[in-house]
């Protein structure tokens, strides 16, 4: 746990001092164009450079403001310490002592320089909150006018004096005067900028947008309810936003009918047209939307109930969550709906449409849906997203080593789908597992048996197995028998059935003929036979084959046209029943295990005594 916790912790960390860095930066460049634009001399000729500058300056600020929007940076270090301060201040009072005012005043510029510059911090930090929390734009108008006021104030208290003594404590007092300038002017550029452009920092919640805040007031203005206020001061809280957050509550509630009829009338006319499955589709898709719809109700009151309260970010931040967390559920059910009813539309076009190949792409789009959603939350918190790919990085040798397995089953799924082993539906046989092929999945593929039972086997196993497919041919199911007939049969009547079954099979509607062409119609090029590559089969053999124990075995190999398994087997009787007819007309009698045991006489001069007996 203390491991995941750093695992954790390191991107936020990482993503936190990239932020402090970008701040500070930017903070340096601003500074550094006010230098250049006090190195400007007036005049038309350098008015080019001018506004160049001042539109670099914009860009900057334009710049800053987007980063603190969305920084999870809240303090900024300290600029100087208590120390230098002291030592300033205790210098200022020993010279006013001894009426030194040029070295009174060089002091106070170093400390007003360290103040402008702690100010700028000071203001970035107020600024990233009052983002974070949803201050209003005239609140920041104000606060922000206040603290220009103030910093002007101070610059009209410390003019550069003039003087023609050109002494070590004049110059450190013109350095110093301009360190100052050139912090307190960047100061007081930020400033400026929030006061006219206060949209580009403050973060108006949408709700906001709507006047819930005006409807709020209004509320509150009526006499009766002031008095009412004025004691709920303590608790944050008033009768205006009491009862507007009861109001939508109440209007959600009431809207629940009309709003899943119209949603129930969307699916039945735009997404499903099956009637068998329309109310499953209904009530797949209703579950995120009823809630969507209740945890809306109750952001809405929540922030009219709670819009004075300090931690209403914090609510913001957990309905930022679950928001996001419905929208992905309501996403995800959408696509599986879409998807399985153009799917059955496909199926019944293009027979060939291999189903897994679709679930496959449904799954990948689902993934890449639930990544593209866990960046935006992480990022709405803050979190640098480069530094946790950076990190995954790293520590990707030791996912990989830990995952050996998991990565074999998944290339191994990959291959099975793309070389088209076999595909949902299909009879196969791996190793001792037999059965239909349920679903084939990135991890493993689940074979249910003939006898009902469910097996899941790795694929990183079945792509070393050998896989039989019983499904993958087109024509040609393999009948093969020996026929039995007596050793009393006449050969001339053997040679007459034998020319009969290969009449009977040629002329059979059901079974295949090699005479007849098959071809194909995907023009597609391939090295090896139609018949191989599509599993075409249909030779036809009838030939005596052997003499056995006790029959002449005749040999009849050949292939039904269907390949399916109850068909097959009725097409086999049905040749056994031809061939059964073809030996009676021909004056044959099927063979069966005979013994024949010889009794002798003591009598030599007699015959010895054969008796046959019949197993």
């Amino acid at each position: 746990m203390l491991i995941l916790c750093c695992f954790v912790s390191l991107p936020v960390l990482a993503g936190i001092s990239n932020d402090q860095q970008k701040i500070e930066k930017t903070v340096s460049q601003l500074l550094a164009f006010n230098d250049a634009l006090g190195g400007i001399e007036s005049g038309t000729a350098h008015e080019a450079v001018l506004n160049q500058l001042l539109e670099e300056q914009i860009s900057q600020l334009d710049q800053l403001m987007t980063l603190l929007k969305r920084t999870s940076v809240r303090k900024l270090p300290k600029i100087g310490n208590e120390r230098q301060l002291s030592f300033f201040q205790s210098r200022i009072t020993v010279n006013q002592e001894r009426g030194n005012e040029m070295a009174v005043l060089r002091d106070q510029l170093s400390v007003e320089y360290l103040n402008a510059s702690q100010a700028i911090n000071r203001y970035i930090e107020y600024l990233i909150e009052a983002s974070n929390r949803y201050k209003g734009i005239q609140a920041i108008v104000v606060d922000s006018q206040k603290a220009l006021n103030k910093s002007q104030k101070v610059a009209d208290l410390l003019p550069l004096p003039e003087s023609k003594e050109d002494n070590q404590i004049t110059v450190d007092v013109r350095k110093n005067y301009q360190q100052f300038t050139r912090v307190n002017t960047t100061y007081q550029d930020i400033l400026k900028y929030v006061i006219n452009n206060p949209r580009k920092i403050a973060s108006i919640h949408w709700f906001q947008q709507f006047s819930l805040l005006s409807a709020i007031s209004y509320i509150n203005n009526f006499d009766g309810i002031r008095a009412i206020n004025y004691k709920l001061i303590p608790f944050n809280v008033d009768i205006g936003g009491i009862s507007l957050s009861f109001v939508i509550i109440a209007l959600v509630y009431f809207s629940y009918p009309l709003f899943f009829r119209f949603t129930n009338y969307l699916i039945k006319k735009y997404v499903s047209d099956d009637e068998d499955h329309q109310d499953q589709n209904y009530q797949q898709v209703v579950r995120p939307i009823r809630m969507g719809l209740m945890f809306f109700g109750i952001d809405l009151a929540t922030y009219a109930f709670f819009y004075k309260a300090d931690y209403r970010s914090v609510i913001e931040s957990m309905s930022f969550v679950i928001f996001s967390l419905i929208f992905v559920w309501l996403l995800l059910c959408i696509i599986n709906i879409v998807v399985m009813v153009h799917l059955k539309r496909l199926t019944r076009i293009n027979k060939d449409l291999r189903k897994e190949l679709v679930a496959l792409g449904v799954q990948v789009v689902k993934a890449i849906i639930i990544v593209v959603v866990m960046a935006v939350v992480l990022s709405h918190f803050g979190i640098n997203i480069t530094a946790i790919l950076s990190t995954l990085g790293i520590g990707g040798l030791a996912f990989a080593l830990a995952a050996k397995d998991t990565l074999s089953n998944l290339f191994g799924g990959i291959t099975i789908l793309f070389d088209n082993v076999y595909r949902m539906g299909d009879w196969v046989k791996i190793e001792d597992v037999e059965g239909t092929v349920s679903e084939i999945g990135l991890r493993s593929t689940t074979i249910r048996t003939f006898d009902n039972a469910l097996i899941v086997i790795p694929n990183a196993v079945v792509s070393v197995s050998s896989v039989r497919n019983m499904d993958r041919r087109v024509v040609g199911r393999r009948i093969k028998m020996y026929i039995g007939v007596t050793y009393e049969s006449n050969m001339e009547d053997i040679r007459k059935a034998l020319d009969d079954i290969r009449e009977m099979l040629k002329t059979h509607p059901d079974i295949a003929n090699p005479t007849q062409q098959h071809r194909d119609s995907r023009k597609k090029l391939k090295l090896s036979s139609h018949e191989d590559s599509a599993g075409i089969k249909s030779t036809q053999l009838v030939f005596m084959d052997r003499y056995n124990d006790f029959s002449i075995d005749i040999l009849i190999y050949c292939f039904s046209k269907t390949v399916d398994w109850a068909k097959w087997l009725a097409v086999k009787e049905d040749v056994l029943f031809k061939i059964a007819a073809i030996l009676k007309n021909n004056h044959l009698e099927f063979a069966y295990p005979t013994e024949v045991r010889i009794h002798r006489n003591s009598d030599e001069n007699e015959s010895p005594e054969y008796l046959t007996q019949e197993e």
